[in-house]
């Protein structure tokens, strides 16, 4: 069950529980928009309504509802069914034949305990079982709205995160999803929330704040999207010399690794020697391959591979990176999955997380998932946006994450960083990359950039200092850059990571 940081307002929501079941439902859903296949899964039971539709179009709504689904790419065929509230196993029987097929069960951990949930489909021509391949709508962009009136916060369409109220009681939560029509898709144990998906047209906004005054119900916020910047490309084509001689820096194998929380990792020759592992969080086995290049620019950053302009100490010596594919093709992810990859990287053992990017949302969620990923004794880093607009921009604005702005390559404050008193400590943020998110080398800009300078830092402290705590490495780089004591300001925080700053923190 979900566990917030104050239980008083829990307390709250019980005695304030006054809406029936039936109308409850009834003011909580918006218009339905008219959908060919309508699919509900509630572990063991399944409801679907298909019209005439193609077979893989049905099984596409299966991997909506997180299902991976693997179809040899010759069957056809229409579909017409409906099916409502039976085993799944015996619709999903009558709804394959005469097709081969395989259901591969798994189950869903959480507050609610083992929940049964159905993995994955197979479907094949008798005895061709070798020829299916994972259906496309597994790398399908994410559906995303935003409120109000198309504008501000995104968030994933029809989609929640809910942590039921202690104790959960498990019959009366699934009579509560049943009303919703709700699916659960995924779990994250760590925290004791759920990810849960809904009717097509379902109003989100209007449903999360019916349910924040649901007895059953602890918390509940939209899935909020994330999306990467754009990396300003100051100069096509500039100081390709420069950053040739930036690539000498040899990788030690032996360091403690960073993971990068970003779009992936394309293959360059040579950059293989300083990855420590890839892993793609959106779609566990399948590729991290980055496609638009932003999270190979901020690996090569962080690893020592290439080193920002202006950067008064030339890296001598090379971090391991974990590079964990977090965003789509279309550079947007979800909060669950930026929640998944923080504590995979925690598992994995990384000292050092990186996130060069931001939305101006708060989510309770993600801020106690980074809490304990802090108190695990991971540090964690983030830029606070390319936009000097001083709002506070997340995760950068958590009290837990090291929020970095940029300075240019004369170490002066790069003049679209964002600033505000969320700001921890300014790095350079110029850096000549050969290819990334505009395509080919050139000179680009970004708070991005100077987040992953801070963490290749961190990365160099921890390799020196193994035994060191998240707290001493956090210490150890405010004092750094920060001799003196001075007040921190909103521009440049508690200081700047110039080559002074660097020789305090990496001195023998």
């Amino acid at each position: 069950m979900y566990m917030p940081p104050s239980t008083s307002r829990i307390e709250g929501r019980r005695r304030s529980a006054f809406v029936l079941a039936t109308l409850f439902i009834s003011l909580l859903l918006g218009v339905l928009t008219a959908a060919a296949v309508e699919l509900r899964i509630d572990g063991e039971r399944l409801w679907l309504q298909a019209d005439d539709v193609p077979l893989s179009q049905v099984l596409e709504h299966f991997v909506q509802a997180g299902v991976q689904v693997k179809m040899d790419p010759a069957l056809s065929g229409q579909v017409r069914v409906q099916v409502v509230d039976q085993d799944l196993e015996s619709a999903l029987a009558d709804l394959l034949e005469p097709n081969g097929y395989v259901l591969i069960w798994d189950v869903l951990e959480g507050p609610l305990g083992a929940w049964p949930r159905l993995a994955e489909i197979q479907v094949f021509r008798p005895g061709h079982q070798d020829r299916i391949a994972p259906l496309d709508a597994v790398a399908g962009p994410l559906r995303v709205a935003s409120w109000p009136h198309g504008e501000g916060i995104e968030y994933v369409v029809d989609e929640l995160i809910i942590g039921f109220a202690p104790p959960a009681d498990r019959t009366r939560i699934s009579v509560l999803l049943r009303e919703l029509g709700a699916t659960l898709l995924e779990s994250l144990p760590e925290l004791g929330i759920y990810r849960i998906q809904l009717p097509p047209g379902t109003n989100i906004p209007a449903l999360v704040a019916q349910l924040q005054r649901h007895p059953l119900v602890a918390a509940v916020e939209p899935n909020y999207v994330y999306r990467l910047p754009p990396a300003p490309l100051l100069a096509a084509g500039a100081r390709d010399t420069a950053a040739a001689e930036r690539l000498g820096a040899s990788a030690a194998m032996g360091h403690a690794p960073v993971a990068i929380l970003d779009s992936g990792l394309s293959a360059w020759p040579g950059l293989a020697d300083w990855v420590a592992g890839a892993f793609n969080a959106l779609a566990p086995g399948q590729s991290s391959d980055d496609q638009g290049g932003h999270g190979t620019q901020m690996v090569m950053i962080a690893s020592g591979w290439v080193a920002p302009s202006g950067a008064a100490t030339p890296v001598a010596e090379g971090v391991r990176v974990l590079g964990i594919r977090t965003f789509d093709n279309e550079g947007v992810t979800s909060n669950f999955a930026v929640m998944n990859s923080l504590f995979h990287a925690a598992d994995q053992g990384a000292r050092v997380i990186n996130m060069s990017w931001g939305a101006p949302v708060h989510s309770d969620f993600l801020a106690e998932s980074i809490t304990r990923v802090r108190r695990g004794g991971t540090l964690l880093v983030a830029a606070v946006g390319n936009e000097p607009s001083g709002q506070p921009m997340y995760p950068a604005a958590f009290e837990a994450v090291i929020g970095v702005s940029a300075l240019n390559e004369r170490g002066e404050v790069w003049s679209q960083s964002n600033h505000g008193d969320f700001v921890f400590m300014a790095a350079p943020g110029q850096a000549t990359l050969p290819g990334g998110t505009q395509g080919g080398t050139g000179l680009y800009s970004g708070t991005s950039i100077a987040s992953a300078y801070v963490t290749h830092a961190l990365g160099q402290f921890f390799a020196q200092h193994p035994d060191a705590s998240a707290q001493a490495a956090q210490a150890a780089l405010q004092q750094a850059v920060n001799p003196d004591g001075l007040p921190p300001d909103s521009f440049v925080g508690h200081g700047a990571l110039d080559g002074a700053a660097w020789q305090r923190l990496l001195a023998p």
